[in-house]
């Protein structure tokens, strides 16, 4: 794993939340087992480019000051409308000591059932939540499209490999990862031939034709 790292400051708590958002701060708090809970607020685009890499799974030393915790990010408020993030709780961890976080899965490779029989590949689940010592934390775990060789095959969670010497998973190893299948048939109409109009003579045609 990369070693990601993020600057923070002490938060005045009597400083109201919507001018630190005003001015491109985040709110945020660290707490843990071994540490105590840490009003700390962040750089707004910082924080951003750094949660693209590291989402939920990724250990990020966090610097306050000439302190250096050990974190994850745990919970992520945003704004319901623009999506903004509003507030961000990290959990400081400790080292042999197992937590709780998801895990993205990474889709590679291409499946021959989607190539060859056209078939709609499905995701059905994105992450895995596990349980894990901190030291076995990985970016993702991969999920092969290339065993999806024919429509209606799939992969379950008992399928992506997954060491559960190592990790806890909570969903059910039987449930479906992803799967290969069949597209729905599109039915286009046939267009409908437009009744013949039949013309009546009106009174002035008539007298036309007497003429």
């Amino acid at each position: 794993m990369e070693n990601l790292s993020l600057a923070a400051e002490l938060r005045n708590t009597q400083e109201k939340t919507k001018d630190l958002r005003r001015n491109s701060i985040i709110p945020a708090v660290v707490y843990g087992h071994s540490q105590e809970a840490m009003s700390i607020q962040l750089d707004y685009s910082i924080f951003l480019k750094l949660f693209r890499i590291s989402w939920e799974s990724h250990i990020i030393s966090l610097k306050v000051g000439k302190k250096s915790i050990d974190v994850l990010v745990h919970d992520i408020q945003k704004e319901p409308v623009s999506g903004d993030f509003t507030h961000i709780d990290f959990y400081a961890i400790t080292k042999w000591e197992k937590l709780t976080t998801k895990i993205h899965l990474n889709f590679i490779n291409n499946s021959e059932a989607a190539k060859s029989e056209w078939a709609l590949i499905e995701e059905h689940i994105k992450e895995l939540e596990v349980k894990c010592l901190p030291t076995d934390l990985v970016d993702s775990f991969d999920v092969d499209l290339s065993k999806l060789e024919k429509t209606w095959d799939h992969i379950r969670v008992v399928d992506l490999g997954i060491d559960t010497k190592k990790y806890e998973i909570t969903v059910d190893e039987n449930d479906i990862v992803v799967n290969a299948s069949k597209p729905a048939k599109v039915e286009i109409e046939e267009p409908v031939e437009a009744a013949p109009v039949e013309w009546e003579a009106s009174e002035s045609d008539s007298t036309e034709e007497e003429k």
